[in-house]
């Protein structure tokens, strides 16, 4: 069986299941839920949970719009932070592990192997942990759900965003992980961060172009979707490090958003 073991346990999130799963639990009490109708898509940060986590909690509280006796299919999106490739790499484990048990690898993601450009590529998962610190999150708020880890290098967010239409069901989310800038000092950082903000707000694409988030490929995507479907976008939680944990003199953009649709939205 193959199964891809947790990595940044002890490091960017507890490792112990007790503590783990209080900690997911107070973030989650201390985030807001809205009306979001249609949830189709949430963009999540991935750093340190005592940096990222607040904020990343707003976005995971609106699967509580879901229907959450459904078993869902949710396609993890985010970039590579430690090996470049062209393409995207699929995670074809069976299954992923965290402190807080297992997690069943969709069928789906085998599939997506006949796509041009789609590969599994062993070294871009072992380490990354963008995919990973969204899993105890969706551990405590799905009961049911399966995974497609989807990790991108070069890859355009056309291709990428068309690729992730042809697998969607009714019973399908999008979560893509990506933090927003990286190392500014504060003001300097919300300057930058606020296109990123206005790009998600005006779903336009090209207000990205001075975004310097690390999953940008993946937010881009998520807008060409909203917009060519018709969809509304949120800005749920917007915050930096110094903002949570950190110092203000560098700090690290986090931006929570959601994209939902349906006919009463």
């Amino acid at each position: 069986m193959k199964i891809r073991e947790a990595a940044v346990a002890g490091a960017f999130y507890p490792d112990d299941r007790d503590e783990l799963k209080l900690t997911v639990r107070k973030f989650l009490d201390n985030a807001e839920l809205f009306h979001l109708p249609g949830l189709k898509i949430i963009v999540s940060p991935h750093a340190g949970y005592i940096y990222s986590g607040p904020i990343a909690a707003y976005s995971y509280k609106q699967l509580y719009n879901l229907d959450r006796s459904k078993r869902w299919t949710v396609f993890l999106v985010g970039p590579s932070h430690y090996t470049y490739f062209s393409g995207a790499s699929v995670g074809v484990f069976e299954l992923y592990k965290t402190p807080t048990g297992l997690v069943t690898v969709s069928p789906v993601s085998k599939m997506l192997l006949s796509e041009e450009g789609f590969h599994f590529i062993l070294e871009a998962h072992i380490e990354e942990h963008c995919l990973e610190v969204q899993l105890p999150f969706l551990q405590y708020v799905l009961p049911r759900f399966e995974i497609v880890p989807i990790i991108f290098s070069e890859i355009s967010y056309e291709y990428l965003a068309m690729v992730l239409e042809k697998y969607q069901t009714e019973n399908s989310l999008i979560v893509v992980s990506s933090d927003l800038s990286h190392y500014y000092p504060y003001e300097i950082a919300r300057k930058i961060d606020s296109r990123c903000n206005s790009a998600v707000k005006n779903l336009d694409v090209s207000e990205l172009d001075q975004c310097e988030a690390c999953g940008k490929t993946g937010i881009a995507a998520a807008i060409y979707l909203a917009k060519k479907n018709k969809w509304k976008s949120k800005i749920l939680k917007y915050a930096t490090s110094g903002d949570t944990a950190g110092p203000k003199n560098q700090v690290v953009g986090y931006g929570a958003y959601a994209f939902y649709g349906g006919e009463n939205v």
